[in-house]
């Protein structure tokens, strides 16, 4: 059973959610089948959540007794049981949503010809909305539907209509969502070379350039999203987003807001990986503005991307005392699937910048990976360790399977050239360093020169300070 749909989302309740869930089983408007009500007994009262403890065979026995074991009985009661959990989760969110509330009370009082009480409640689910704080897509879009049902409650002909009212408010939501989404495509395309065709993009963006949505603060946020991520050298467009980025916390929703930090993020990576190395501030600054927000955090977890990401861009910019201060506050926020290797591969990053060699490769000794760009990471770590260690008969065979492991990855997309450079390089230094090949003063300049131009390259500094030549 711990494998079962059925579990998996009982497992996700609060322990709120869990005692109304308590009476909803109980109550016989929302189930009548006393085994469930059993079923659930034997869920709610497990001290320990094992395999074992919540064998099918264990909970068929609580529910029947003596009964012989039937599993094609027991599969049936765990469907009718998710049935009655999802309905309860069903409404659990209409339950949250007073507007959703008010206007279906509109809805069925005017389909029950009681139009004094329709409006009443119309007016009530108008208020509600207007005194949430969120302005995003969805805002416009129940905006768009109190109004349709503010229509079909007045549609006398000596009126005036709120078609006007209605068209805006549709428009901004199919706005909004267009460029929402372009930027998702924009994103996603720059990393897996995918081709989204989205219709009426290009129209949008015409009307937001010449002005239309001005008054529109994220109708224009997003706007410039998308033109940083479709051309990265559109430096204005960027300068406009920081500029408009403090307004969304206070009308967009938690999830929104990350993604939105992440549109600027995957930005300024663009950026740093054409060698642009001012827009790792950039980064950094984005992701400490997420975590003051707790935009990065969902159901109390922190995402193990962000994690990487945010210890990686501050170890680059040197803020060692910051990434123990994060590790110690957020590692703890990991899921706990991922929270031992993510964690030791951050702490590696951090060994490795204090120079702690023999701690960088106990850390990463036997770490698997589910994420292609942490892998490339540690592998990065481990060449720069090899090499200042100079174990050049063990790099030397590192970087061939280095090399074999980039091209092998198709999803790579542009990351894949900046990896090659990065393996071309610290071979031909490792020859020099290693006394394999004699390299003249002429030569040694041209190489330095070379890898001063070489782009793109993101780890420039080291290659060049293993020269003694800076940056």
């Amino acid at each position: 059973m711990i494998q079962s749909k059925l579990f998996t989302l009982f497992q996700t309740l609060t322990a709120a959610e869990r005692r109304r869930f308590k009476k909803w089983v109980h109550s016989p408007i929302h189930n009548y089948n006393a085994q469930i009500i059993a079923l659930f007994s034997f869920l709610d009262t497990r001290t320990a959540l094992t395999e074992r403890s919540l064998k099918r065979e264990r909970a068929f026995a609580f529910v029947y007794g003596n009964e012989a074991y039937e599993d094609l009985k027991m599969r049936r009661l765990m469907s009718e049981f998710l049935d009655v959990l999802e309905a309860f989760l069903a409404h659990e969110a209409w339950h949250n949503n007073p507007t959703e509330q008010w206007l279906a009370l509109a809805k069925t009082y005017r389909q029950r010809q009681l139009a004094a009480e329709a409006g009443a409640y119309l007016q009530k689910a108008e208020q509600e909305l207007e005194e949430q704080p969120l302005r995003d897509a969805q805002y416009f879009l129940t905006h768009y539907r109190l109004q349709e049902e503010r229509l079909v409650q007045n549609p006398a002909r000596d009126s005036a209509l709120n078609l006007q009212e209605m068209a805006d408010a549709l428009t901004r939501f199919f706005v909004l969502e267009l460029l929402r989404n372009a930027c998702s495509a924009a994103s996603h395309s720059a990393i897996y070379r995918a081709d989204y065709q989205l219709h009426y993009l290009e129209t949008v963006l015409a009307d937001c350039a010449a002005g239309r949505y001005d008054d529109a603060p994220l109708i224009r946020l997003y706007y410039h999203s998308y033109r940083c991520l479709q051309d990265p050298a559109a430096g204005e467009h960027f300068l406009a987003y920081k500029q408009l980025l403090p307004l969304a916390p206070s009308c967009l929703s938690r999830t929104e807001l990350r993604d939105m930090l992440l549109f600027g993020i995957n930005y300024c990576i663009r950026r740093l990986n054409t060698d642009e190395s001012a827009f790792l501030r950039e980064v950094f600054e984005l992701y400490r503005f997420g975590l003051t927000e707790g935009t990065f955090l969902e159901n109390g977890f922190l995402s193990r991307f962000s994690y990487k990401n945010i210890v990686a861009a501050a170890l680059k910019l040197g803020e060692t005392a910051w990434v123990e201060q994060f590790l110690a506050t957020y590692s703890p926020l990991l899921a706990e699937d991922f929270r031992n290797h993510y964690e030791r591969f951050c702490r590696a990053k951090l060994s490795y910048q204090k120079g702690d060699y023999d701690q960088v490769q106990t850390l990463l000794q036997d770490l698997t990976f589910d994420d292609v760009f942490l892998e490339l990471d540690a592998r990065v770590s481990l060449m720069k360790v090899y090499f200042e260690t100079g174990e050049w008969r063990l790099l030397e065979g590192f970087l061939t399977s280095f090399e074999r492991f980039v091209s092998r990855k198709k999803m790579l997309a542009y990351h894949a050239p900046t990896y090659r450079n990065i393996i071309q390089f610290t071979g031909k230094l490792m020859q020099w360093k290693s006394g394999k090949k004699k390299f003249s003063e002429e030569e040694l300049l041209g190489l330095q020169q070379l890898i001063r131009e070489t782009k793109p390259l993101s780890e420039r500094e080291w290659l060049l300070g293993t020269m003694g030549g800076g940056v």
